[in-house]
């Protein structure tokens, strides 16, 4: 009875040892390898030839055991170092994001070379205007010549941005007219006549603000971006093996408002209607659009998909219309992609001519050091994990993301 009651006692021991072991054991296994592309300058001339030993790694500021590296040019792996898991997977995703207003031939030109340079054969293309998308698999490649796969896809997107915006410059072109009014350039949009010197009665005037209020909420539902939409793109992204660039080409907007002149003058010429004056100063806050997104949120999902993101801001030249004053509306959308840029190791540039800029980004990411690493406990708290890296005793530019996200 003794000896069966010693062995009870011990098996008693053993499973509350376990019982108590376990989630430290399990939350220790539970530590998947994590792999982080990084690219390394002087200047801008990409440095060759590091090893293992030259990197440090941090994770929420505590130093890592970095157990392999893999030195990758284009989508092959050219050198290896250091004990971890399989090569990796190193096929290269590309997606063109394109949200436009109005066509510009410069998109051609993009286009040609980023066929012409960029795609090789296993890679894989997404093409997302505000219609439809667009996927170019191998077998599509080929297919058909590169030229020729460019000048389709170049006509596609020609067509959905005209197509795409067809409501936008209705709304635009409704603003218009509805402002011209309010200004008294237009006595047919504001109910004037040619007696009353083309100034918009009381009635017109009430009934012209209704107009304007609507018509601008309906633009600003067209132009607006979806946080939501933004944030599972991103967990979209992460669900795909390989290398992920991102090329986002976004057109600088603007809106027809009435200038600030004369919405001063309207102010003082009915300080005896309230109903209107409501109205009057309702537009200054209409015309500041709150930033509503969580940029936060934002930049740490699209740093957890492990794709570089390159935001192309292209400028343009807005319409000029006698007494109206074209506001730009970028703002917000520039805040959030050029900080996404950043943090995961792409590129955000202003430009008019966005061919010098995808060869810049496409050269930069064509060779890349991928580093591979099992966490250890760190000291920071909740589930998105920072990672810098540097390169010991040397000053120079590094890209990379800036974190992920614990599942």
């Amino acid at each position: 009875m003794t000896g069966k009651k010693g062995i009870s006692a011990s098996a008693a021991v053993v499973a509350i040892l376990a019982f108590v072991l376990s989630p430290a054991l399990s939350q220790e296994k539970a530590s998947a390898p994590v792999t982080v592309a990084v690219r390394v300058f002087d200047g801008r001339q990409f440095v060759d030839g590091l090893a293992l030993r030259d990197f440090e790694l941090l994770e929420d500021g505590v130093p890592q055991k970095i157990d392999a590296l893999f030195k990758v040019d284009k989508n092959a792996v050219t050198r290896r170092e250091g004990e971890g898991p399989a090569l990796p997977v190193t096929a290269r995703r590309f997606y063109l994001l394109f949200q436009m207003y109005e066509y510009n031939p410069k998109i051609s030109e993009a286009l040609r070379y980023f066929f012409n340079n960029a795609l090789l054969p296993g890679d894989t293309l997404e093409i997302q205007t505000t219609i439809r998308n667009y996927m170019l698999t191998p077998a599509a490649f080929a297919k058909k010549p590169k030229d020729v796969l460019a000048k389709e896809m170049d006509g596609i997107v020609r067509k959905d941005i005209s197509q795409g915006n067809f409501v936008y410059t209705g709304l635009v072109r409704e603003l218009r007219r509805i402002v011209q009014g309010l200004e008294g350039l237009n006595p047919i949009a504001g109910g004037g006549d040619e007696a009353s010197g083309g100034m918009v009665s009381y009635f017109g005037l009430e009934q012209l603000l209704s107009q304007y209020r609507e018509s601008l909420a309906k633009l600003e539902a067209q132009q607006s971006l979806d946080q939501n939409k933004i944030i599972a793109f991103a967990r979209a992204l992460k669900r795909q093996d390989g290398r992920k660039f991102l090329f986002f080409f976004y057109q600088q907007e603007y809106r027809p408002e009435i200038s600030p002149r004369m919405l001063n003058t309207l102010i003082d010429n009915n300080q005896e209607n309230q109903s209107i004056l409501a109205d009057l100063h309702e537009l200054f806050q209409v015309y500041h659009r709150n930033i509503s997104y969580d940029v936060k949120t934002i930049v740490q999902s699209y740093c957890d998909s492990g794709a570089d993101v390159n935001f192309l801001f292209m400028k343009r030249t807005p319409e000029k219309f006698g007494g109206i004053t074209m506001r730009e509306q970028s703002e917000d959308v520039f805040k959030v992609f050029s900080q996404v840029a950043a943090a995961t190791g792409g590129i955000s540039e202003t430009t008019q001519n966005p061919v010098a800029e995808v060869g810049d980004a496409l050269k930069a990411a064509e060779t890349y050091y991928l580093l591979s690493y099992t966490p250890t406990p760190a000291a920071g708290a909740g589930p998105f994990k920072t990672i810098s890296v540097k390169v010991k005793e040397k000053d120079y530019k590094i890209l990379t993301r800036r974190g992920y996200i614990t599942s």
